[in-house]
């Protein structure tokens, strides 16, 4: 007897092989999104840091009649940018950013956990030998970033 067709055991391991890599690829895609969640915090950030400091060198004074310092306050899940000596919770001109759910601020060395660039220099206000990183952490996954920032301002290294 010639029959035509799959049996029921063939058809079981070819729906097992399939269940596998599709199993394989969906792990793989949502380390590759926390990843990106991650690298994208980091660069937002970054951009931010770069634009404040620009602000405080150029002399822009953001409707203030002289020259001011601008700043980045650190809280656990977000930043501010804010312009002036220090953060004022009730100045309309601030602008606060909110990080992803899992993302955090594990540790912000930085005295009073603000950045302050002086205005003209942009070199950074009250700036502590050895207190100069920022560690972004992915609560999801234990993923962290490293930000190093020198007396200057500049990035020396992201790990």
């Amino acid at each position: 007897m010639n029959t035509k067709g799959f049996t029921l055991i063939e058809i079981s391991v070819v729906m097992a092989i399939t269940v596998i890599l599709l199993t394989l690829t969906t792990i793989s895609l949502i380390s590759f999104q926390q990843n990106a969640f991650v690298d994208t915090t980091v660069e937002q950030l970054i951009s931010d840091m770069k634009y404040q400091q620009m602000s405080a060198m150029n002399g822009a004074a953001d409707g203030e009649s002289t020259a001011q310092k601008f700043g980045i306050h650190f809280d656990t899940n977000s930043y501010t940018l804010f312009h002036g000596d220090s953060l004022n919770v009730s100045e309309p001109t601030n602008f606060t950013i909110s990080l992803e759910s899992a993302m955090s601020f594990a540790d912000v060395t930085f005295p009073q956990d603000e950045i302050i660039f002086e205005k003209g220099s942009g070199e950074i206000n009250g700036f502590v030998d050895g207190q100069n990183t920022i560690i972004i952490q992915d609560s999801s996954n234990t993923n962290q970033v490293t930000i190093t920032i020198n007396k200057l301002g500049v990035i020396t290294q992201i790990q």
